[in-house]
């Protein structure tokens, strides 16, 4: 294996050259090894002896392919704060989508502002102040946003969809975004902002109507109150609209049981009845108390497809929430005390519970009885150690470390806890547990990879490495998928979906967006926490192995994993638009 290197020629004939590559051109057709070169950001040769290149890249031993294309994820504000857009950047990733599940930052004005950004922080993790101080909220309407966005540098390309929080304050305004059906007229009113979203290059709309999430305070969100006659104006207005016109949503039913969720269903199909457009319903989750469900699911929506088809997005990765001990996630409020000693104290009151024998012994009562919820099975076999200074403890089960030391799961918690200065990282599994579910899903034949939630739950999730995991645990690790077909479900299945022409293959005249990584090598490293948000703000980060380089519209815009320092990304529109 060769590493990537460059090499400047004066008699150039493209801008970029990357040689002696296996190249998978995202079809799923077998890979060539072939010379790739680029000119003004589009494929300018794709065969043996193109020619010099301004800048070469060595990729002997190296694969070849679109770059990847994260249809999912929240990174609106980040752009304006992170131009680099990591992590998403280092894996390989050149296209995002953005306003996913409803939360978008326009149309907004200064009696919309407040309720647009109270409910993004609190259901996307993302710290109040950090949205403050890092967004410039400098723009009023959809056509104001989208301008500002055409100036905003970015590594990566962006896609957007119109989002359901803002459109909704903006028509009835924040008091009654979260409290009460539209009226006919307000019907009406969303329908023409969706067309002119449309009309302005966005993908489609999108929601969240997951009965579990709330917004800030506790209100509903926007996709819980409304009516089923207001999302049916919105399928209409996306039928009619240039582009994809995508109808999105987090589904009702995301955590219900196997009727609920097939009822849903036929909800989504309704929608796509109505737009004659796909429906995208994510994440299609295996549930703990489920199994099975997921694949039933999909099957059933795969099984009516059509030019108004319900199209299942799937994560590949097990769904974790991360927390402290010393902080009040998930896990910690399944336990009475040790929700109460963080509450009274944080580490400190921890601390104090750890050297109470009797205390801890009622803890270990309750750790032993453990309640069953919607999103945890009381299951210390979902519970695992993500980070510990204590290498041998990283990624094992906590019931499997008691075993091992003759204690209790909580008695290990509070002594890792404690050892490691209330650093350690506990992962509670909220769905996809189960690695053979997951598997039987990437099998079916239509199913789309996406849900990575990149620039959301930053305190307590990190998916969007789902692209290299897909390919070092899926393809390297457990054989479920051939690189070309993975590579295909990464990159042109993508873009046939988002309506994006040029993009997600390999072929002379489309745009220039590849990844060259090493097949031995592409992976997941460490995850860990860094303070680099607007205010202080805190996130999970994890990093990339074996993305050897990165290249946008043409540029080299990583190298390593690393941004280069160029911005070569823009705001994509779909063909025609």
């Amino acid at each position: 294996m060769m590493a990537a290197g460059t090499a400047a020629n004066e008699r150039a004939d493209h801008d970029l050259v990357v040689r002696g590559a296996t190249v998978y051109d995202g079809t799923g057709a077998p890979p060539s090894e072939v010379d790739v070169a680029c000119s003004a950001g589009r494929l300018s040769a794709v065969g043996r002896d193109v020619g010099r290149g301004r800048e070469e890249l060595d990729g002997r031993g190296l694969v070849l392919a679109p770059g990847f294309i994260d249809p999912h994820t929240h990174l609106d504000a980040n752009l304006f704060w992170d131009p680099d857009l990591t992590p998403s950047s280092s894996f390989g990733v050149t296209t995002v989508v953005m306003t996913n599940c409803g939360y978008g930052l326009a149309p907004v004005d200064g009696t919309t502002r407040d309720y647009v950004l109270a409910t993004m922080s609190q259901v996307e993790q993302i710290p109040r102040r950090s949205l403050e101080a890092g967004v410039p909220w400098d723009w009023t309407d959809l056509p104001s946003y989208l301008a500002r966005l055409d100036r905003t540098p970015s590594l990566l390309n962006f896609a957007l969809l119109c989002g359901h929080v803002p459109l909704r304050a903006a028509v009835l305004g924040p008091d009654g975004a979260s409290a009460r059906p539209a009226t006919p007229a307000e019907q009406t009113h969303l329908g023409a902002l969706v067309r002119e979203a449309l009309e302005l290059g966005c993908l489609g709309f999108s929601t969240d109507q997951v009965v579990e999430n709330y917004g800030a305070g506790g209100v509903p969100l926007p996709g819980q109150v409304c009516d089923d006659e207001e999302l049916l104006a919105v399928a209409g207005a996306l039928g009619h609209g240039p582009g994809p016109g995508l109808f999105t949503m987090a589904p009702r039913q995301l955590l219900a049981d196997r009727p609920a969720r097939h009822r849903d269903l036929e909800w989504h199909r309704r929608l796509a009845r109505r737009s004659g457009r796909p429906v995208v319903v994510g994440p299609v989750f295996e549930l703990w108390h489920d199994p099975g469900g997921a694949v039933e699911l999909i099957e059933a929506a795969l099984a009516a497809n059509g030019p108004g088809r319900v199209v299942p997005q799937i994560s590949t990765r097990p769904f974790e929430l991360w927390t402290r001990l010393d902080e009040a996630g998930l896990l910690v409020q399944s336990l009475p005390t040790l929700r109460r000693a963080v509450r009274a104290g944080g580490a400190d009151g921890v601390a104090a519970l750890a050297g109470d024998e009797e205390r801890r012994a009622r803890l270990r009562d309750e750790g032993g009885h453990l309640p069953e919820t919607p999103v945890f099975s009381g299951r210390w076999e979902h519970v695992r150690v993500r980070y510990s200074t204590h290498p041998e403890a990283v990624g094992r089960r906590v019931d499997e470390l008691a075993a091992e030391s003759g204690t209790s799961p909580t008695d290990v918690l509070l002594d890792l806890a404690l050892a490691d200065g209330f650093e350690t990282q506990v992962a509670t599994a909220m769905a996809n547990s189960d690695d053979a579910a997951i598997a039987d899903q990437l099998r079916l034949d239509g199913v789309m990879i996406g849900a990575s939630d990149a620039g959301a739950h930053v305190l307590s999730n990190t998916d969007s490495c789902y692209a290299v995991w897909t390919l070092q645990h899926w393809v390297r690790e457990e054989g479920v998928l051939s690189l070309g077909r993975a590579l295909r479900m990464l990159t042109a299945d993508q873009a046939d979906l988002l309506g994006l022409a040029d993009r997600g293959r390999i072929a002379e005249g489309l745009a220039a967006d590849l990844v060259l990584f090493d097949p031995d090598r592409i992976g997941v490293r460490r995850v860990r926490y860094v303070a680099d948000q607007p205010a202080g703000g805190k996130r999970l980060v994890s990093e990339a192995q074996g993305v050897v380089a990165s290249v946008v519209n043409g540029v080299v815009a990583t190298r390593e994993g690393e941004p280069t320092g160029a911005r070569p990304g823009r705001r994509l529109r779909p063909a025609g638009v």
